[in-house]
């Protein structure tokens, strides 16, 4: 009959206050999520992601045809065509496939 703070093992593992800076791979473009949770391209068009993602950095990778995979930190997003984005009565979002 002992209490829990008397056999309770504390964790030894480290928690830090900040998670450190992610450095995306060079051939990547950054870009800022805003507080809607979008992304802007090219200044005048807009990719939405999540709400989640407000405030963090999301690298690009262009894989040629105006398609563009999005990446937050190592985790893979979706897809997204640049040439949809002309159309400004389509609201767009990520894919996960283009097929």
């Amino acid at each position: 009959m002992e209490t829990p703070a008397s056999i309770h093992n504390f964790s030894a593992r480290l928690f830090p206050e900040r998670i450190p800076q992610f450095d995306y791979e060079s051939n990547m473009k950054i870009l800022k999520v805003t507080q809607n949770g979008a992304i802007r391209w090219k200044s005048y068009y807009w990719v939405y992601l999540t709400a989640a993602l407000k405030g963090k950095y999301v690298g690009i990778e262009d894989l040629g045809n105006g398609i563009w995979k999005v990446f937050y930190r190592s985790v893979f997003l979706g897809y997204f065509n640049e040439s949809e984005l002309r159309n400004k009565e389509k609201s767009i979002r990520l894919e996960t496939n283009l097929v």
